[in-house]
């Protein structure tokens, strides 16, 4: 941290196996990291699942704790600041998909 910016960057645990790991990150793990004391926060990295399944093509990978993560720390998705994107980060076309 420093004056007031914390950025934090992880690469959650991937994979539909996983997502047990990843859940635990996001309600213990993260939590932990994210200061208590309001500073602004960047949070960055690699997430493997999303808290919105509009950020979705085929595959739906929502997760209930990073989003309650984001909502209880009042954060912003910049990605969602952009009402009129109708691109994505990452995509796989569906034949690709298991």
């Amino acid at each position: 941290m420093y004056d007031g910016l914390c950025l934090i960057n992880f690469y959650a645990p991937s994979g539909t196996a996983r997502r047990h790991e990843r859940k635990t990150f996001c309600n213990s793990g993260l939590p932990y990291l994210l200061p208590a004391t309001h500073s602004e926060i960047i949070l960055a990295g690699g997430f493997n699942c999303v808290v919105s399944n509009s950020d979705c093509t085929v595959q739906r990978n929502y997760s209930r704790a990073l989003a309650s993560v984001v909502h209880g720390f009042k954060l912003t998705d910049v990605w969602e600041a952009t009402p009129s994107r109708n691109v994505y980060t990452h995509y796989t076309p569906k034949e690709f998909q298991k």
